[in-house]
C-alpha cells in the first residue's frame, strides 16, 4: 500500500486529535483518543469508498460491528455496554492520565508524573488512588444497572473479586454461570488490580486493544517513544530497511540493545502501534517535529503539557495509520517526500504553568474561576484556618479539590476520594455539587462510633421529595450513623441505630429538628453522640434541636462518607444538592462550639 495514503490518514487523524484537545471535547488521557482517532478516520474512509486502502481485518471488523461503533471510540458514551469504559470515563482527568500511562503504555515514571503535574515520588500514591477510583466507579455503575435478581449477590461479587472471601464461591457460582454481566464484573474488578492495562485497552480501543496492551508489556517502549528519526521496525516477515545491514533495529545511543523480533500478533492495530518512530529515511512523521526542531523549541519555551502529550499522540497517529492501511514497512521512493511533511503546528500555551496539568480542560477548571458565578454557589469568603472546636479528626472544606481528591486540612492526612460515574463538581466559593449518584469517602473509619463523636456539614438540597444522607460512616451492613434529611417527616435527623443491623427500618435513636426544611436554602447541621450522657443531639444552624437517649454502642468499621448512606448492603439516599465544610470530631462538641461552627462556616 502507498505511504502517501498512510501519511494522509495520519494527518487527518492528527488534526482530529489536536482539535479535541483544543476545544475540550477530549480530556484526561490523550493517548486513547489519538489511537481511536485513527480508527474513526479509517471508518470514514470505509464509508467513502476507500476500503481498498484499509487493512482487510479492520474492514471485516467494521462490517461486523458497523462504522457507528467507531464514531466516538475511547469515550464512555461510545461504550454503553462496557462498564470498564464508563468507569474510566468517570475518573478525573489526572487519574485517567496516570492509569493509562502507567498500566497501558508502561511509560517511564518521570514522564507519567510530569503528565500528571506531579513529582516522581508522588506517582505511587496517585496510581493507588486512581486504581481505587476506577474500582469504586466500576462498582457503582455495576450496582446502578443491576437487575433485581442480581442485587442480593452484589456484596458476594465484590468479596469474590477482591478475594476477601473464598467461601462465597459455591453460592455465587450458579449466578455467575447464568449472569454474563456479573461474571464480567468479577473479571473486570480482578483486572483492575492484576491487569489494569489490558482491561483499559480492551474497554477503550474497540479494535486491537488487547494486542496493543500485550505488545506494550513485551516491549521496552518507554525509552523508544520519543526518538524521532530512529526508524520503524519491519513487519513480521518483511525485510528490514535502513542503515543496519543485518535487519536488526537498534535504538540510538552508545548502550542500546538490539531489538528482538517478535512473533506476529495477527495484523491487529497493536502490531506496530507501540512504535512511534519515523521511517528509515529520517523524515519526520506527519505532525511530529523533527529532533532538531523540537530541541530548538525546547530551548525557547517551557514544554507545556499539551505539547508533550499531543506530540506523542501525533506520532501514534502516524504509526497507527500504517497498521490500519495494512502497510508493511516499505520505504518511500527515493527523492519522493511523504504526503505531509509536517502536521498542524502545536501552539504553546500563552502563559505556561509551573506544573503541567493532565489536560487543558482540567487546568482551566481549577486554575481560573468562571466569569459568571454559579447561582447555586455560596459567596466566596475567607475561611478560618481551623475549626472553632478543638480536636477535629477531619476537615473537608472542598476548597482545593483536585485529581479526584479533597485534602484534609485538619493536619491528620485523612484525604477524601471522589466517587461516581462522574465525580461531584466543585462550585465557585468552594463546595461540591452532588447529583444523587456521587459521594466522597475516606479509606476506613474516621470516627469511633462506639464512643463520643460529632459531625458537621453545610448543605443545600435541590429538592425535598426524597430522603438524603449528608454524612455517614459505613458499618458491616448499614451505616453506623446518618446525618440526614427524612422526607417522610420533612425534618433533619441525627440517626444512630440501636445495633449493627442490616435492616434499613431497624430501630434507631433519632434526634430531629423542629425547623421547616426548604429546597435551595443553605443549612448548617451538627450531629453529636455524647457517650457520657448517653445522648444523641442535633443542632440546626447552631440552634439545639431534639436530644434523645442512646444506650447501645457499636463500632462502624467502614468508610466515612459524604453524600450517601448504606442500608441492606446497598448505597442509598444520595444527596441531590450541594455540601460544604464537612468536619468530624472524636468528642461531643458543646452547644457553644456547635453554634460557633455554624456562625463561622
Amino acid at each position: 500500500m502507498s505511504e502517501t495514503a498512510a501519511g494522509e490518514l495520519a494527518h487527518q487523524s492528527w488534526d482530529e486529535a489536536l482539535r479535541q484537545q483544543e476545544d475540550g471535547s477530549a480530556s484526561g488521557a490523550v493517548r486513547p483518543y489519538a489511537l481511536a482517532a485513527v480508527l474513526r478516520t479509517a471508518s470514514g474512509w470505509a464509508r467513502e469508498g476507500q476500503r481498498s486502502a484499509l487493512n482487510p481485518e479492520l474492514c471485516s471488523w467494521i462490517d461486523t460491528n458497523g462504522p457507528v461503533a467507531l464514531e466516538d471510540a475511547a469515550t464512555p458514551e461510545s461504550h454503553p455496554g462496557s462498564l470498564g469504559a464508563r468507569a474510566f470515563g468517570g475518573l478525573p482527568d489526572r487519574s485517567q492520565a496516570v492509569l493509562w500511562h502507567e498500566t497501558v503504555e508502561r511509560d517511564d515514571s518521570a514522564l507519567t508524573a510530569k503528565l500528571a503535574g506531579a513529582g516522581s515520588g508522588e506517582l505511587p500514591a496517585l496510581t493507588g488512588r486512581a486504581r481505587r477510583g476506577l474500582h469504586n466507579s466500576y462498582v457503582q455503575i455495576h450496582q446502578n444497572g443491576m437487575r433485581d435478581d442480581c442485587r442480593r449477590f452484589h456484596r458476594m461479587v465484590l468479596a469474590y473479586a477482591d478475594e476477601r472471601s473464598s467461601d462465597v464461591g459455591a453460592e455465587l457460582a450458579p449466578h455467575l454461570e447464568s449472569c454474563a454481566r456479573c461474571s464480567q464484573a468479577v473479571t473486570d474488578l480482578v483486572s483492575v488490580q492484576d491487569d489494569c492495562g489490558a482491561l483499559l485497552a480492551r474497554a477503550l480501543l474497540p479494535w486491537g486493544g488487547p494486542e496493543y496492551a500485550a505488545r506494550r508489556i513485551r516491549e521496552d517502549a518507554g525509552q523508544e517513544l520519543f526518538l524521532p528519526g530512529a526508524g520503524v521496525p519491519p513487519a513480521p516477515g518483511a525485510a528490514a530497511t535502513g542503515s543496519t545491514a543485518t535487519g536488526d533495529r537498534r535504538p540510538e545511543g552508545p548502550t542500546a540493545e538490539p531489538v528482538v523480533s517478535e512473533p506476529p500478533v495477527s495484523e491487529a492495530l497493536a502490531t506496530k502501534l507501540w512504535a512511534t518512530r519515523s521511517p528509515a529515511s529520517g523524515r519526520p512523521r506527519p505532525g511530529v517535529p523533527d529532533a532538531a526542531g523540537a530541541s530548538a523549541r525546547m530551548t525557547r519555551r517551557r514544554r507545556t503539557d499539551l505539547f508533550v502529550r499531543c506530540t506523542a499522540a501525533a506520532a501514534l497517529c502516524g504509526v497507527a495509520a500504517v497498521v490500519v492501511l495494512g502497510f508493511a514497512g516499505d520505504d518511500p521512493p527515493k527523492g519522493k517526500p511523504q504526503s505531509k511533511e509536517s502536521g498542524p503546528p502545536v501552539q504553546p500555551s500563552s502563559s505556561p504553568s509551573t506544573a503541567p496539568s493532565p489536560s487543558s480542560t482540567s487546568a482551566s477548571a481549577t486554575a481560573s474561576p468562571s466569569k459568571k458565578p454559579d447561582p447555586s454557589s455560596k459567596p466566596s469568603r475567607e475561611r478560618p484556618p481551623s475549626p472553632p472546636a478543638d480536636g477535629s479528626a477531619v476537615e473537608w472544606l472542598f476548597d482545593q479539590v483536585g485529581g479526584g481528591i479533597t485534602p484534609d486540612t485538619s493536619g491528620n492526612n485523612k484525604d477524601g476520594t471522589l466517587f461516581g460515574a462522574t465525580p461531584a463538581s466543585r462550585v465557585t466559593g468552594g463546595a461540591l455539587r452532588f447529583d444523587g449518584g456521587q459521594f466522597v469517602a475516606s479509606k476506613g473509619p474516621l470516627v469511633d462510633t462506639s464512643s463520643s463523636f460529632s459531625v458537621s456539614a453545610r448543605v443545600k438540597l435541590n429538592d425535598t421529595d426524597r430522603s438524603q444522607t449528608v454524612v455517614s460512616q459505613d458499618g458491616p451492613e448499614s451505616s453506623g450513623f446518618l446525618l440526614q434529611y427524612d422526607a417522610e417527616e420533612s425534618q433533619w435527623e441525627m440517626r444512630i441505630p440501636e445495633g449493627p443491623s442490616d435492616d434499613v427500618d431497624a430501630d434507631a435513636d433519632e434526634a430531629v429538628s423542629d425547623v421547616e426544611v426548604e429546597a435551595g436554602e443553605w443549612t448548617h447541621l451538627t450531629g453529636v453522640y455524647d457517650e457520657a450522657a448517653g445522648k444523641v443531639r442535633l443542632y440546626v444552624d447552631g440552634r439545639p434541636g431534639e436530644s434523645v437517649d442512646h444506650e447501645e454502642d457499636f463500632a462502624s468499621p467502614g468508610n466515612f462518607v459524604v453524600g450517601r448512606g448504606l442500608g441492606d448492603n446497598e448505597f442509598f439516599r444520595g444527596v441531590d444538592g450541594t455540601i460544604d465544610d464537612v468536619r468530624a470530631f472524636g468528642k461531643a462538641v458543646s452547644p457553644a462550639e456547635a453554634g460557633s461552627l455554624a456562625e463561622r462556616s
